[in-house]
């Protein structure tokens, strides 16, 4: 009878932690969307989103065997932040941006945050060509490109044209929608080998 007893109570300590991490899951998924969605509409992403997404990262990978653990937690959420500041102070991307980072770095660990942050680059640059074909300035793009690669390969100088104020190329986008998309396609990949 002892026996019993204690497989029930392992039954169903082992339910609520994959249940919680299941609803964990969820909830990190949601706020990434809240993410992209306050980005697009107010070029913000508000801090509260990034701390719940920080805490569920943390609270996942310390209490459920699902999580990265709570050391490679800790080295996601810095790297997540330290590789993408320079980007920040160089202007490239907004504080935001890289708090997000530094909070998926806190759910998904050290090795898939730089995975994140590689196919997060990729995503925007195709994003970023679609806006840059859709808006109509293609050809502009592939102008100034030809006349950066004649100056380099000819005069072995480089030459950058600047866009327009107005062209496609020289509008910022937000980069949270390709964050949570890259985020999304390394974390099916962890949640499916988890289970």
């Amino acid at each position: 009878m002892r026996r019993t007893v204690i497989k029930l109570e392992d039954l169903i300590i082992n339910f609520l932690v994959h249940r919680y991490a299941a609803i964990a899951y969820i909830a990190f998924i949601g706020l990434l969307l809240a993410c992209s969605f306050s980005d697009i509409k107010f070029r913000i992403i508000p801090n509260t989103i990034v701390l719940a997404i920080i805490v569920i990262g943390f609270s996942l990978n310390l209490f459920t065997l699902q999580g990265v653990g709570s050391q490679n937690a800790v080295l996601g959420f810095g790297a997540g932040f330290l590789i993408l500041l320079p980007f920040y102070i160089f202007a490239s991307l907004g504080a935001g941006d890289v708090k997000l980072m530094a909070a998926i770095g806190s759910v998904v660990g050290l090795d898939k945050v730089l995975d994140v942050i590689v196919d997060s680059i990729f995503v925007m640059f195709f994003i970023s060509l679609i806006f840059i074909v859709v808006k109509g300035d293609l050809f502009r793009l592939l102008y100034r490109f030809k006349l950066f690669v004649e100056s380099l390969i000819l005069q072995g100088v480089i030459f950058y044209q600047r866009p327009a104020a107005k062209e496609a190329a020289a509008q910022l986008l937000p980069m949270a929608p390709a964050i949570m998309l890259a985020t999304i396609y390394v974390f099916g990949s962890i949640i499916y080998h988890s289970f």
